[in-house]
């Protein structure tokens, strides 16, 4: 009977509570797969390219002609005269404003690279996230059903006769503990699975999800050297650092060729009531001297943006480095921890509590000794999840700085 009931409350938690047979049951591959470009958060990332593009038009764009009409009337003559003014963007320096534009486009969309990535390792981890709460809540539930048995048997004992109500009075007071760890490992878990809904195109009901986690054995990690020339390659901030320093060259250039004027041509027709009311034409070219704006801001500017973007990129490629080797170290310690507790720990958790339980039947241990074998038993599944999320959160955050993913 026991068996039966034990079976029949895993069935039950291994779905969250109240979803049954509407659960959505998905891998890491298929929530990675609703992150579509019908995401709204997908959409809102991939917007900023858009808003530099504007920019690259803006920088392309040519002067609007400028059409004067001009009437003079003196001692009985009337003279008027229509003139159509274009200036022509011939130094040079357009095509340069329009390099260094489309230059922070390759930059916006680099950095739109970065958070993409970024959302995808921030939706793994709430993946993780929801497969260690959904252990926790499974091991919590199981934990808390074996113990209330044991403290319907105890009563049952007692009203024999057979037991004292300290036992059955102390047994109940452990489910009542274990039942609030259950609660909390709910929240987390109802938690993790609005996190990941939220990512998703289509609004769905999040207590729905279930992950479904497919444990592969954990693959062997690059040098750091490699991890960081890969980092070097990949990384869009890096990328968009290195295209707005060359921005900052080509706007430069452009400030430089604020001294060369560009020439404005005015063309059009002058007519007179004197005479014969004759109609000529008239055409005019003129130019701004570059006598006291010579473009010195603007260079400047320039030249201040381009200092500034190496030093951001050697700064950030000395914090990579640096963050690449933390991150290794940390996931292959993380990763020897976790093993060597389930070896040790979680591996012998069932044999204690079949131990425990023996000696407490035959008289040998108290109901102390009992429930603290359950207790330990169910702490070090608990805490084996808990070590398994932590190796993954080191490996999700390594893959996201390196730009190498695990396989």
């Amino acid at each position: 009977m026991r068996t039966v009931v034990l079976c029949a409350t895993l069935a039950a938690v291994g779905l969250p509570s109240g979803v049954g047979a509407q659960s959505l049951p998905l891998t890491e591959s298929d929530v990675l797969a609703r992150l579509s470009p019908d995401s709204p958060r997908v959409r809102g990332i991939r917007a900023a390219t858009d808003v530099a593009r504007a920019d690259v038009l803006a920088a392309g764009r040519w002067p609007n002609p400028r059409v004067t009409f001009d009437r003079e009337s003196v001692a009985g003559i009337s003279e008027n005269i229509t003139m159509v003014a274009q200036t022509l963007p011939i130094t040079g320096r357009r095509g340069l404003e329009m390099q260094a534009a489309s230059a922070l486009v390759d930059a916006s969309s680099n950095r739109s690279d970065d958070a993409m990535r970024r959302a995808r390792a921030d939706l793994r981890l709430a993946f993780a996230q929801l497969v260690a709460a959904q252990v926790r809540e499974r091991e919590l539930t199981t934990a808390r059903d074996r113990l209330r048995e044991v403290a319907e048997v105890l009563a049952t004992r007692e009203a024999a006769g057979d037991a004292a109500g300290f036992d059955r009075l102390r047994a109940e007071r452990e489910v009542l503990d274990i039942e609030a760890d259950r609660a909390s490992a709910s929240t987390e878990r109802a938690r993790a699975q609005a996190t990941i809904a939220g990512f998703f195109a289509d609004a769905i009901d999040s207590s729905r999800i279930v992950a479904v986690d497919r444990a592969l054995p954990p693959a062997a990690l690059p040098s750091t050297d490699a991890l960081v020339e890969r980092a070097e390659s990949v990384r869009g901030e890096l990328q968009a650092l290195r295209k707005e320093i060359e921005a900052a060259h080509f706007s430069a250039r452009a400030a430089d060729r604020r001294n060369v004027p560009e020439p404005e041509i005015l063309a059009g027709t002058k007519s007179s009531t004197a005479g014969g009311g004759d109609i000529g034409s008239v055409v005019t070219f003129q130019a701004v001297v570059p006598l006291f704006d010579r473009g010195r801001p603007e260079r400047a500017l320039a030249l201040a943006r381009a200092s500034q973007g190496e030093a951001r990129v050697d700064a950030f490629r000395l914090v990579l480095r640096s963050d690449i080797a933390a991150l290794r170290a940390a996931v292959l310690e993380r990763r020897d921890t976790a093993d060597r507790y389930r070896s040790a720990a979680v591996n012998n958790a069932g044999q204690i509590e079949r131990i425990a339980q023996v000696s407490y039947d035959a008289g040998e241990r108290g109901i102390l000794e009992l429930l603290d074998a359950y207790r330990a038993g169910s702490s070090a599944r608990v805490r084996q999840a808990v070590l398994d999320l932590a190796t993954r959160q080191a490996e999700l955050e390594l893959e996201f700085v390196s730009g190498w993913e695990i396989p």
